[in-house]
């Protein structure tokens, strides 16, 4: 077997989906978002293509009620004293109850989750992660986009390894662009700067995880199948829409 089959959920900037397809694997990015890069893309529901016999998937689930950095938003007023903001509470529950119920059912065998550093009311539902990293472990070039400060965890499944350092730097020159971002008079854009997935850590992802998986496969005897990855899927909307993943 020479390719994998990939799918890349919650991401329609194709920077994974790249990394694989340059690689030689087939992969594909859904999102109920258009991809911003042309590429193999599946624009709806994750789940209509989840069965679709992948070697290997990789999910950006969203984050927004989830993620540490927005703990001051559990409150009314952004205050303890404020009282509990019972809606985002509410949200955030059922957030962290769906990301554990995926990683429960996911029928791939080898797969991965992506979050920011959550809240811990959140990871109490979830799990801890199986690692965390940070996009300049990736980098090579100072002033290149792995040069920045954002913890990334990674919950995983079918016993995919810990990501292996691939650069040089050092973390002190790390920019901290995303915990600096300034607010946007569209929020939704703010989140989706925020979310923006960096080339290295990509890469890999690409070969680090895809590498691990082909050794699991030439142990089966059966190859992977043929598959039919959807290239006219690209202007399929899902009839229902539905959140936005973000990467």
């Amino acid at each position: 077997m020479s390719k994998l089959n990939v799918l890349i959920g919650g991401e329609y900037s194709g920077t994974i989906r790249d990394a694989f397809l340059a690689l030689g694997h087939n992969a594909m990015s859904c999102d109920f978002s258009p991809t911003t890069v042309p590429g193999p893309h599946y624009q709806g529901d994750r789940a209509d293509v989840e069965n679709d016999g992948w070697d290997l998937a990789i999910f950006h689930r969203t984050c927004t009620f989830m993620a540490n950095s927005g703990a001051k938003h559990i409150y009314l007023n952004m205050s303890k004293n404020g009282g509990l903001n019972e809606d985002r509470w509410l949200k955030m529950g059922r957030d962290a109850w769906a990301f554990w119920h995926h990683m429960q059912t996911c029928p791939v065998r080898f797969a991965a989750w992506e979050n920011p550093v959550m809240l811990g009311y959140a990871q109490l539902m979830i799990g801890k992660p199986n690692q965390t990293v940070q996009p300049w472990w990736f980098g090579t070039d100072e002033n290149g986009p792995d040069n920045v400060k954002k913890a990334t965890c990674w919950w995983t499944k079918g016993g995919l390894p810990p990501l292996r350092r691939t650069g040089t730097l050092d973390g002190s020159t790390a920019r901290e662009e995303v915990f600096k971002m300034a607010p946007t008079s569209d929020p939704e854009e703010r989140r989706m700067a925020r979310s923006k997935f960096t080339p290295g850590h990509a890469a890999a992802i690409a070969s680090q995880w895809g590498d691990f998986v082909m050794a699991q496969k030439r142990t089966v005897t059966n190859p992977t199948p043929k598959m039919n990855l959807h290239p006219a899927l690209v202007t399929n909307a899902h009839p229902s829409g539905g959140d936005r993943h973000g990467e």
